[in-house]
């Protein structure tokens, strides 16, 4: 199955939830495309904000270093409470090795804790570097932050996602389902944002966009 296809039968399975809750979901996702979020994320050539965070044992990994080494690919992702996300984040990882050939290195970075960052890497047996960006501060810099309404994060909790202990703060905030192909030079050469967290960029369109950073 594509990509395309796991998200879809994600959303299928996500279909059997309450009518309220669905329709909570959809509203939600009508204001952020209202908001035009995306359009004011980080495109291509505009210079790409890098930071050093922390891995999923703990260890500080400068994105500059990595720079050196050759591309950089950053996946923004919302969590491991997020199915949309662990379906993409599995997808990525089949791709590691047509990266790894391009000189290219895949890091894929959320909200939350090096806790959870670890849970994200051991649940779905991820070899590729899974980052945390406290408070979303690196994802702001992209441009593609926004707050979760109150009544969104408590549907997630009666779900059993906490987002505040996921995250390890109260700030209820979640980046869009974003990718940036960034070249050595610092400068993004390719920007997939979407503002429906339940579609993301083919593996295939960023080897491609790889190949020509």
């Amino acid at each position: 199955m594509s990509l395309k296809e796991k998200l879809q039968a994600a959303k299928d399975q996500m279909a059997q939830l309450p009518s309220e809750v669905l329709n909570t979901f959809s509203a939600s996702l009508q204001a952020l495309v209202d908001s035009q979020l995306s359009a004011k994320a980080l495109k291509a050539n505009d210079k790409a904000p890098l930071a050093v965070l922390k891995d999923a044992d703990g260890q500080a990994v400068d994105l500059r270093q990595l720079l050196e080494k050759g591309p950089l690919v950053l996946v923004f992702y919302r969590g491991l409470w997020c199915p949309f996300c662990n379906q993409a984040l599995s997808a990525y990882q089949q791709m590691v090795a047509d990266l790894a050939s391009s000189g290219a290195t895949l890091v894929a970075v959320s909200a939350q804790t090096t806790e959870f960052s670890r849970k994200t890497r051991d649940a779905l047996g991820l070899q590729y570097l899974v980052l945390s960006d406290a408070d979303n501060q690196l994802a702001r810099q992209y441009g593609i932050v926004f707050k979760l309404e109150d009544e969104l994060e408590e549907i997630y909790h009666s779900l059993g996602a906490d987002l505040k202990q996921f995250n390890g703060c109260d700030s209820l905030t979640l980046p869009l389902a974003s990718a940036f192909v960034i070249a050595q030079d610092g400068v993004i050469r390719e920007a997939f944002v979407n503002v429906d967290y339940s579609q993301r960029v083919e593996p295939e369109a960023l080897i491609a966009a790889v190949s020509r950073a």
